[in-house]
């Protein structure tokens, strides 16, 4: 899965808004930039390449 790019501020306050946030609170510098960084830090996780791989069972009935 391609990377869509970066989370733009626009994005970012219509998400926001979307979300019910308030979207003149002067905290929400502070959101964005916490929401940057938490995309960032699982970048590599959607790097993982899991074409053809199959779930674990979670769960696994009795046998009788």
């Amino acid at each position: 899965m391609a990377a869509a790019g970066p989370l733009t501020w626009e994005a970012f306050l219509y998400l926001a808004q979307e979300a019910g946030l308030d979207v003149n609170s002067p905290h929400m510098q502070e959101l964005y930039a916490y929401v940057q960084n938490t995309l960032a830090s699982i970048e590599p996780v959607q790097k993982i390449e899991l074409a053809g791989a199959e779930p674990d069972m979670a769960f696994i009935p009795r046998q009788e």
